[in-house]
């Protein structure tokens, strides 16, 4: 399914992006994603609903368990960051991987990072889960402001940080949190 969101924001991107840097985030977004559905089928899972939307992709899938969630979890950003391995042939894809990479490694749920964490913490930390999950959090996004701050005064780059600061912490904080009782997962 793909939401009006994705359709505005893809026009959005064809308008301001060269053509073969928009190809390459396509190129990235799609091994990155291709790599949560092959973990989720290569674990017994399953995929509910695969929807499109101005944050991104979210697969819908049931994992069964701590530690599939936390393999899928973490085949997306290894996936995009192996894109590093065509730096010198299509350096354009290897950046995109990169940055979508690291971005999807932020410990915020519901993404990648915050999944990751919210595994680790849920076997090893079962009772101090939600409260590591609240100071990871909130902690990123006191560094994310922090360094926005920094670029917007201290590197005199203008308003585009604070503004890439705001619109990055509206994608973390739009996502949905998964429903717990279905073992039903958000990616």
């Amino acid at each position: 399914m793909v939401s009006a969101g994705a359709c505005f924001l893809a026009a959005l991107l064809l308008l301001t992006l060269p053509l073969d840097y928009l190809a390459a985030a396509v190129i990235a977004a799609a091994v990155h994603e291709g790599c949560h559905m092959a973990a989720i089928f290569l674990l017994g899972g399953k995929i509910h609903t695969i929807r499109f939307g101005s944050t991104g992709a979210v697969l819908e899938a049931q994992t069964n368990g701590i530690l599939r969630e936390l393999v899928c979890a973490a085949a997306g950003p290894a996936g995009s960051l192996s894109l590093l391995l065509l730096c010198h042939s299509f350096p354009q894809v290897a950046l995109c991987g990169l940055f979508q990479g690291l971005f999807n490694l932020l410990p915020v749920y519901p993404m990648d990072g915050g999944r990751i964490l919210n595994c680790l913490l849920e076997r090893f930390l079962p009772q101090k889960a939600a409260a590591g999950m609240q100071i990871a959090q909130r902690l990123t996004c006191f560094v994310i402001l922090l360094l926005a701050a920094a670029g917007t005064f201290l590197f005199s780059l203008g308003y585009f940080p604070v503004l890439a600061a705001l619109f990055l912490l509206l994608q973390v904080f739009s996502r949905k949190i998964p429903c717990k009782q279905s073992q039903i997962r958000v990616q």
